[in-house]
């Protein structure tokens, strides 16, 4: 609750004077009759998070994203023709990487109820780039679509994980800020990967194809950030030595303040039930991921498209850099949105939609020769990420639950990955050069999601005003911080749309 005084604004939060009768997460949590606190002390307190845990958030999603897009740098600089890839080979590298990755994601499901997850993170970033490294050490197709699996197993922990990573240190009005500063590293890992090709393909003078010191590159870089992680990320707030021990409290208890039950590290089979008996958060938290990815190939297969239309490899760099950069713009764009019209969510996902549809139509359409406008049309096409981190923002906003929300999240990255394993069929090169086909499921699934932003808008307004009613009627139970209990069954929470 909070009260106004001539001190500034107080914040207080009274907690249960019992035992906690099973593990918690963070480990042994010392109890207080009350725990007072002023905004101020929680700005200073954010602001020091912010300056580690951001970051070092960001770093390890703009590793992930560098080794994932590597390759389509790559495909214009050797790497085809060294291995001598033919047919729809090259697809079956995004395949072969994602399938793997859908496959360990159900691993991680319950692997990370029972794991802290910033060890998780820390240890898969190490894993994912040794992985990358030996990428450079391929000799043949085969080779290199083993590695490339292996690739995609280890990186399947990283997304999820960092979802619940800021969950557990940032508030829910706080979210959107912070996953969009994570999720726009992709942008930057394309600006930066695409430039950086460009320089090893100019400077590179030794027998070492590019491709392959490209790939070296970004594992070293990967396995550095991982050991980096690990030693500097504390694995809870209980133990964060940049802060002092009453920050500590207060950066435990301001996120228990909220409707976020803590529910420790107990694999709840209730809850899991729950998901999977047809519950529409969970449900659409798994379309989300697959429309949003299955949308990817415009970015992936940015290469090739421009090199389709004439350009050679060094001018495939220097234009689809600016992608990166568009997409960061509109990553920022719908941050601020947010923050100016923040129950409207969904209507913002709706608008942002648009700009990629109208950029894959362009590409649909336009000729060989129309120059800047398939240039333009690619930057619009790739604008992707701006929808993710508020779909995401949702899910944390929404769901409840530690194991719930642990597998909606987890959820997410299986529609995620499904659409990936089988988008890069429909960009087949050697049957369908224009790419018509993978433009056109686009065109249909930026559709599809439309529609979803709509229905999920009216189930929230509708399920809010039902529970509205039913608490003017009934006397809801009062739960205690730790109780662990998801979005249904306490009925005092209210969904965000």
């Amino acid at each position: 609750m909070t009260s106004e005084g001539s001190k500034g604004s107080i914040s207080k939060f009274r907690l249960e004077n019992e035992k906690v009768d099973h593990d918690v997460e963070f480990g042994e949590i010392q109890q207080f009759d009350e725990l007072v606190y002023t905004k101020e002390e929680e700005h200073k307190l954010v602001r020091k998070i912010d300056l580690l845990i951001l970051p070092s958030l960001c770093l390890i999603f703009f590793a992930q994203y560098l080794d994932k897009q590597s390759i389509t740098y790559t495909s214009v600089f050797g790497l085809k023709t060294d291995l001598q890839m033919t047919g729809n080979q090259y697809s079956w590298c995004s395949t072969g990487f994602y399938l793997c990755q859908l496959f360990t994601t159900f691993i991680f499901i319950y692997f990370m109820t029972m794991v802290n997850r910033t060890l998780l993170i820390g240890v898969s970033v190490v894993a994912w780039g040794i992985c990358c490294t030996c990428l450079g050490a391929t000799q043949n197709y085969a080779q290199f679509v083993a590695v490339r699996c292996l690739l995609g197993a280890t990186e399947a922990a990283c997304q999820p994980c960092t979802l619940l990573v800021t969950q557990s240190w940032y508030r829910k009005k706080e979210h959107p800020y912070r996953m969009a500063a994570w999720l726009s590293m992709n942008s930057l890992a394309q600006i930066f990967g695409s430039f950086f090709m460009y320089g090893v393909g100019i400077t590179n003078q030794s027998s070492l194809a590019d491709w392959k010191i490209m790939f070296i590159i970004c594992g070293v870089i990967s396995t550095f950030i991982g050991t980096l992680f690990v030693i500097a990320i504390p694995f809870t707030p209980e133990k964060a030595w940049f802060l002092s021990e009453r920050e500590r409290k207060i950066a435990l208890y301001r996120i228990y303040a909220e409707s976020d039950r803590f529910g420790g590290s107990i694999f709840s089979k209730e809850q899991m039930y729950e998901c999977l008996k047809f519950d529409w958060l969970t449900w659409c938290s798994l379309a989300f991921g697959f429309l949003v990815c299955v949308t990817s190939g415009t970015t992936v297969f940015q290469s090739l498209i421009l090199s389709d239309f004439g350009y050679d490899k060094f001018q495939n760099m220097e234009y689809g850099s600016p992608s990166g950069a568009v997409q960061l713009a509109f990553v920022w764009i719908g941050v601020l949105l947010v923050m100016i019209f923040p129950n409207y969510r969904t209507v913002i996902v709706q608008l942002l939609v648009i700009v990629p549809i109208v950029g894959n139509a362009l590409l649909l359409g336009l000729p060989n020769n129309a120059g800047w406008g398939i240039i333009v049309a690619s930057w619009l096409g790739s604008v992707i990420t701006c929808s993710m981190s508020i779909l995401l923002s949702l899910n944390a906003s929404n769901i409840r639950g530690h194991t719930k929300k642990s597998i909606a999240n987890n959820l997410f990255f299986v529609g995620y990955c499904l659409a990936a394993v089988i988008y890069p069929q429909w960009w087949n090169f050697s049957k369908d050069p224009k790419f018509h086909a993978g433009l056109g499921v686009n065109l249909a699934s930026w559709g599809l999601l439309e529609i979803l932003m709509g229905y999920y808008r009216w189930k929230v307004l509708r399920e809010n005003k039902k529970r509205d009613e039913f608490e003017k009627q009934e006397d809801l139970p009062e739960y205690n911080i730790y109780d662990d209990v998801t979005d249904k069954q306490d009925l005092r929470h209210r969904y965000s749309c």
